[in-house]
């Protein structure tokens, strides 16, 4: 029951922080960190060159042990690959996804001020379409931190051409 109450209140957010985005054209999105936006730009373009697709791209403003959540339609069958750059600075990054059902799929950690990495990437291809949501959080001493996160879908024989 907690989880499905937390995630109401999660996709509640989402879909409040979608509709000020369209409002507000977006900016409130973005943020600025060189090292973070260079990072994740190498890590697209070694996909892209294996023949991925950019299918979502942000660079986030992350409140300091709160959830950030992102709600993505992804289609049965498809290879995704999923990519959150977080600062390295941070004393956890946590990456989760949930399917339409509110069912938890998937649990990733990374500690990048005691491991080597501060990105959290992995492949998944969806049992069944519909919308997932990926709930993102870093733990830094600072009230706000950057981050980079990219879903990438790879591109179909028809979409190569």
């Amino acid at each position: 029951m907690k989880k499905i109450f937390r995630f109401a209140v999660l996709l509640s957010f989402t879909f409040v922080s979608l509709h000020s985005y369209a409002q507000n054209n977006g900016p409130q999105l973005g943020c600025k960190d060189p090292y973070i936006l260079t990072q994740a730009k190498g890590l697209k373009e070694g996909l892209q060159a294996q023949g991925f697709e950019v299918l979502n791209d942000a660079m986030l403003s992350m409140q300091t042990r709160e959830d950030f959540p992102v709600v993505v339609r992804m289609k049965q069958g498809e290879f995704y690959q999923v990519v959150f750059v977080g600062n390295t600075r941070s004393n956890k990054m946590n990456l989760e996804l949930f399917d339409s059902e509110h069912k938890s799929l998937l649990h990733k950690e990374q500690k990048p001020m005691q491991q080597t990495s501060n990105v959290i990437s992995f492949s998944y291809t969806p049992e069944t379409s519909g919308d997932y949501m990926f709930v993102l959080s870093q733990v830094i001493k600072q009230k706000t931190s950057c981050g980079s996160f990219t879903i990438l879908r790879l591109k179909s024989k028809e979409t190569k051409k």
